[in-house]
């Protein structure tokens, strides 16, 4: 695969890059950017529940893979499942159904809990409502994955004590950990858990919410004039080529290929990285995530 793979914990493989369909809606939309995306070489696409656009993905994909002789098992789906605090369990199951219909599915590759409580109802410091949430989905998901619903689990916005609680009752490791990780917010104590556990981290929000003042910093600046591409390239790539996946998200065709295959042609050497990880602030640009402070 031209992104390369990672092999999983379970023995599954997820490419490095992919398509994240967060905040990008419309049918027609969605149909551009996925269809620019699978020419360009994509084959991982990345919604959630809660995106409300698992059934626009759907279609795209069930249009563009018939178009490009592409079959149902060359790409690698990703969605989310949320907890609440009531009726969890009904909820999941109710989800999870209409995941795998909009998304028009037998099968979805990798399903996440996709924050460690309920975010409407939920308060980060109600422990006893949030660790039962969390295991009530977790162990959901296990058995979905006993039943060949989902191949792969996971998590994400997991921090390192959500996860120490979740091996306590884990029949599967989560073979994913989606998390906030750019040059500003490295998280060295949570990247090296999951490398010990053998857990593959994925980065979001790689591009810190459009922050400018990252891009003009002069570590970026001259590795960006260095390779002679844009500073949010080097943003990708500094996760991409320390073993962190990506998931850059956009709705505009002609850059879809360049977060491929400019990030992908970037090779940054560990004395390139160096200076990028010096900019770490432990500075969180997700609004409204914050996940190590829900007990």
């Amino acid at each position: 695969m031209f992104t390369g793979t990672h092999t999983l914990n379970d023995g599954y493989h997820i490419p490095m890059v992919g398509l994240g369909i967060s905040r990008i809606v419309g049918k027609e939309s969605v149909d551009e950017s996925v269809g620019a995306a699978l020419d360009a070489g994509y084959r991982l696409f990345d919604t959630a529940h809660i995106y409300e656009n698992e059934a626009e993905l759907g279609a795209a994909l069930k249009k563009h893979l018939e178009r490009l002789s592409l079959k149902r098992e060359d790409v690698f789906i990703t969605t989310k499942v949320k907890t609440v605090n009531e009726k969890t369990r009904e909820h999941l199951e109710k989800h999870l159904k209409e995941s795998l219909e909009k998304l028009q599915l037998e099968y979805i590759d990798l399903v996440l809990v996709h924050y460690p409580r309920d975010r409407d109802t939920g308060k980060d410091e109600d422990y006893e409502a949030n660790k039962k949430g969390r295991k009530i989905a977790y162990q959901f998901l296990e058995e979905q994955k006993e039943n060949g619903i989902i191949k792969s689990i996971g998590v994400s916005n997991y921090e390192v004590y959500h996860l120490v609680e979740l091996f306590d009752y884990a029949k599967y490791k989560p073979a994913v950990n989606q998390c906030e990780f750019t040059p500003r917010f490295t998280r060295p104590g949570l990247l090296n858990f999951h490398r010990v556990h053998n857990i593959f981290f994925q980065a979001f929000s790689s591009l810190c919410w459009g922050d400018k003042e990252i891009l003009n910093t002069p570590a970026v600046e001259e590795l960006a004039k260095k390779y002679d591409v844009s500073p949010q390239t080097i943003l990708y790539a500094f996760a991409f080529n320390s073993g962190v996946g990506i998931i850059p998200k956009s709705a505009n065709p002609t850059r879809i290929p360049d977060n491929l295959h400019k990030v992908v042609a970037c090779k940054l050497s560990s004395e390139e990285l160096k200076p990028l990880f010096e900019l770490d602030r432990n500075l969180s640009f997700c609004p409204g995530c914050f996940p190590w402070r829900c007990l």
